[in-house]
């Protein structure tokens, strides 16, 4: 195999993608580095392990949330249904962009706790969403159940990405994108 140049944001772009067709535990090492068009050896100088470069692909998507799709909940431009909507597509964009699911929530199944050192970030990914449609909820509703609506919200989400994948079928995520708004003035 010819050496390839290639960058680490590029290697995490390229297991964003295996890690969510493969999931963390059915993707290996020589899997990433294959992707990446590397040798083994090679992909080690990148990252020492699959649980360092799981890491930085959720730190990613969390960077990616935190930057293009969070501040959306306080643009003070859009009406609250046009913000919303905004916010939901954004997420979808950057949650959703390939096949596999949610790279959060099925990384967060998957290990189920056993890799601790991804449950912050997938933490930090699930509040960030839940703050920013509470935000937009608040402007409607008191905190207490603009909270709650932003906690149901982001749950029935990931139960209808669930849904899609296994039916494949996407009207399960058009009927959230539709309920979330319609509780918006």
């Amino acid at each position: 195999m010819p050496l390839i140049k290639t960058s680490k944001e590029e290697i995490i772009e390229t297991a964003l993608k295996v890690f969510r067709e493969n999931g963390y535990y059915h993707t290996s090492m020589s899997d990433l580095a294959k992707a990446c068009g590397l040798q083994k050896g090679s992909f080690y100088h990148y990252f020492d392990s699959k649980e360092r470069i799981m890491d930085a692909v959720l730190s990613k998507v969390l960077h990616t949330l935190k930057e293009e799709a969070f501040p959306i909940a306080d643009d003070k431009s859009l009406n609250d249904r046009e913000r919303m909507q905004k916010l939901m597509l954004t997420i979808g964009k950057i949650m959703l962009q390939q096949n596999g699911g949610c790279i959060a929530a099925n990384t967060s199944l998957e290990t189920n706790g056993k890799e601790v050192m991804f449950r912050k970030t997938i933490k930090e990914i699930f509040l960030g969403w839940e703050l920013a449609l509470s935000k937009i909820f608040s402007n409607q509703f008191p905190e207490g159940t603009s909270k709650r609506m932003a906690e149901q919200a982001v749950m029935e989400f990931e139960g209808a990405v669930m849904l899609s994948q296994l039916h494949n079928n996407d009207q399960y995520l058009k009927d959230v994108f539709v309920r979330t708004l319609s509780k918006l003035r």
